[in-house]
């Protein structure tokens, strides 16, 4: 009986120290190479190579790559590229707001819109020839 009721108090209490590490896991855990509520840009199609991850950029402030921030990816193939001109797919990890990329600086030219919580190569017009990016949390993005 004794031995039974000390099995019991230890499987509840491996029980317990499991269901922490869990809840303590999903709590930290960001979205892939890139934080969670940004945009992961990748240096190769298909979300593959260096990435760059920024949650900035509105319709009232558009977030340049180049001038004079000059970004660069990290972390893989690419890495230490300008991000500017060098993005090839996207990822959205943003769950509230939906992100257009554009072929020019602040917000200008061609664009592709990128819903919340998707991602997409980037097309024919915009690979390697993005500029700028912008989250729709003010106004719809130009």
């Amino acid at each position: 009986m004794r031995a039974a009721r000390f099995l019991v108090a230890g499987a509840v209490a491996l029980s317990a120290a499991g269901a922490s590490l869990v809840g303590a896991t999903s709590a930290n855990a960001t979205a892939g190479p890139c934080a969670s509520e940004e945009a992961c840009l990748f240096f190769n199609s298909n979300y593959q190579g260096a990435t760059f991850s920024d949650g900035r950029g509105n319709s009232q402030t558009p977030e340049n790559y180049g001038d004079p921030n000059w970004y660069t990816f990290s972390n893989g193939n690419g890495a230490g590229y300008y991000v500017k001109n060098n993005a090839a797919s996207v990822w959205n990890y943003d769950m509230n707001y939906s992100l257009t990329i554009y072929f020019n600086s602040n917000n200008m030219g061609p664009s592709q819109y990128i819903k919340r919580g998707t991602g997409a190569n980037l097309n024919t017009q915009l690979k390697n020839n993005n500029a700028s990016q912008c989250y729709d949390f003010f106004n719809v993005c130009p």
